[in-house]
């Protein structure tokens, strides 16, 4: 007699089967009861069609930008195949989808589409920002209460819903003319060149803020856990570092002792 828990197994490999005749999904029928309406396969059918179009409904919330630049059809498709290769892992399907990007990047069928790997990781950035746990801005004048002998083991961070994204295309600009309240231009000149972007929430408004290669190279130390003294070695410190705490791109730091 099979197990509770080699049942549940062969009912997460089958509904990410295609076809009848896969060897989970026949499996699996033999343990599905039928009924005077449905088979044993046309019930469990019911399941997969149901797993997958929740999987595809939520990557459709998530990367909405990415649906409007390929269609409804090419993202469905797009979507199930990815769902076959990255099932859910979470409980909580706002976890669902971080793999996106990567999946497209290497898809054959959107190589066409340069950019919207990209865009997909802007979509996701975004998301993880719309999610992040609130937190205060940091208070400058903090800083001023570390001794001076601790000064150069400060360790700043980026806001909690902070992240960084680079990009060989004007990906904000995509975005920004793809959103349902845009009501300029529709053209955006793919060959305009790169950016630098921070994307975050500031209180409870999402940003996606275009930011110069200078605080760029900053901010990425501070992504990387740079101390102070590190962060010395940058030419015009001085200027950077007040910048980017005035536009609140750092949300705090901490002191480090016996490293």
């Amino acid at each position: 007699m099979i197990s509770l828990a080699e049942l549940q197994a062969l009912f997460r490999e089958a509904v990410f089967e295609t076809g009848a005749q896969q060897p989970a999904t026949r499996a699996l029928s033999r343990h599905v009861n039928a009924t005077a309406g449905l088979s044993s396969m046309q019930h469990l059918q019911i399941y997969q069609r149901a797993v997958m179009s929740t999987l595809e409904r939520a990557l459709e919330q998530i990367y909405p930008v990415c649906l409007q630049l390929v269609g409804d059809e090419f993202f469905g498709g797009m979507a199930r195949i990815f769902a076959r290769r990255y099932p859910s892992r979470s409980p909580d399907l706002a976890d669902y989808g971080a793999e996106f990007a990567e999946f497209i990047s290497a898809f054959k069928p959107a190589e066409d589409l340069p950019y919207l790997a990209d865009v997909a990781r802007l979509e996701w950035a975004w998301h993880g920002a719309f999610n992040a746990p609130d937190e205060p801005p940091m208070d400058p004048a903090a800083l001023t209460a570390v001794p001076a002998e601790d000064i150069r083991r400060i360790v700043f961070r980026l806001p909690a819903s902070a992240s960084l994204l680079q990009s060989r295309y004007p990906v904000e600009r995509i975005w920004q003319v793809n959103q349902p309240d845009w009501i300029g231009a529709q053209h955006v000149d793919l060959g305009s060149g790169g950016l630098n972007m921070l994307v975050w929430r500031k209180d409870h408004v999402m940003r996606i803020d275009v930011i110069d290669d200078a605080a760029w190279a900053l901010l990425n130390l501070i992504e990387r856990g740079a101390t102070m003294a590190e962060l010395t070695e940058i030419a015009e410190l001085d200027q950077l570092l007040p910048g980017c705490v005035q536009n609140g791109w750092i949300g705090g730091f901490r002191v480090i002792h016996g490293e």
